[in-house]
């Protein structure tokens, strides 16, 4: 009967061991996601659509223009942009069937970003 009694504390200290690698493991990866989530943020926003097009207000504070990329496809706004002390925003957006992504332009107004995109001519 002692080897079982030994075997079963073997086993059991075994399983333990087991359990605090995964539950380690499992820390890093929720710190690494945390990490992650903090270095990317995604901007406040405002639509307004005109006779004309749609008018996307961004709100991306302390935005290096230099950094600043907005890419449109059918269907699609996406944009990135980084601050001066690094932190990076990223938007996608859905556009709506009548807008022309070959339209856009893209201005600043104060510490917003407008992206204006023009209606299809029907």
């Amino acid at each position: 009967m002692p080897a079982f009694k030994d075997l079963d504390e073997l086993i059991k200290n075994l399983l333990k061991q087991e359990e605090e690698k995964f539950r380690r493991i499992q820390r890093e990866i929720e710190e690494e996601i945390e990490r992650e989530l903090r270095r990317f943020s995604s901007p406040l926003y405002s639509v307004n659509e005109t006779d004309e097009g749609y008018e996307y207000l961004i709100d991306v504070p302390k935005a290096d223009l230099a950094t600043l990329k907005v890419e449109s496809r059918p269907r699609r706004l996406s944009i990135s942009c980084k601050t001066k002390d690094g932190k990076e925003y990223r938007l996608n957006l859905s556009l709506p069937d009548d807008a022309d992504p070959s339209t856009m332009d893209v201005s600043r107004v104060k510490w917003l970003l407008k992206v204006t995109i023009k209606k299809k001519k029907q």
